[in-house]
């Protein structure tokens, strides 16, 4: 048995009007342009995976997300700023006074 669209829009409880000439062999030219319309659809969704696929390899591998991940961890704290700056402040104090300090420390 050949199945044809008429057949299978039997089948589907559809009306042998939706595919024209069923019985006659003619063209599908409504079905044609349907069918055409998937296609193009089709071409433009393996484009865009490809664009993904691309994409997705110029992405960092999870090993330098790793490595990013322990440089930020590497990075002063806010705390670690904090005392930074306030050892330079000390510094800087007991150099513009060190004659001062000088005196207070040998008496």
């Amino acid at each position: 048995m050949v199945v044809t669209a008429c057949h299978i829009s039997r089948q589907a409880g559809l009306p042998a009007i939706a595919l024209k000439e069923c019985n006659s062999g003619g063209t599908f030219e409504a079905m044609e342009q349907r069918v055409k319309a998937l296609e193009d659809d089709m071409k433009r969704i393996v484009q865009d995976t490809a664009e993904i696929k691309g994409m997705l390899r110029g992405a960092p591998s999870a090993i330098e997300f790793g490595e990013l991940k322990g440089r930020v961890n590497s990075l002063p704290t806010m705390g670690k700023a904090a005392a930074m700056l306030s050892i330079a402040t000390a510094v800087i104090v007991i150099l513009n006074n060190w004659t001062a300090v000088r005196s207070w420390l040998v008496g």
